[in-house]
């Protein structure tokens, strides 16, 4: 499955389930999961390089998924383009002591 085609199901499967209440609710949480958990993963994977420690990589990636996720819904994180999490990153990374 493609990012597009993910996307896309995934955007319908939210839409489908925005009036449904606890469900709506249940797949929210269960979404924001899977977002951190895969965003943490690909995050580190690709900080992995940078010369900066794994654990201070670990702390900004934790930290941007979860900023991502306090400033966006569900349905505008399945639209971000990864520039749109930069600024968020760059806050991440200062609070760590790090510069990008």
């Amino acid at each position: 499955m493609t990012v597009r085609t993910g996307a896309v199901f995934g955007f319908a499967m939210l839409a489908t389930l925005a009036g449904c209440g606890e469900a709506a609710s249940s797949f929210d949480e269960s979404y924001k999961k899977q977002f951190l958990d895969n965003f943490n993963a690909s995050c580190q994977s690709s900080a992995a390089g940078s010369g900066a420690p794994a654990a201070t990589i670990a702390e900004v990636c934790k930290c941007t998924g979860e900023a991502i996720l306090a400033k966006h819904s569900p349905a505008e994180v399945l639209t971000m383009k990864p520039e749109d999490g930069l600024p968020l990153m760059k806050e991440c990374a200062a609070k760590s002591g790090l510069t990008m």
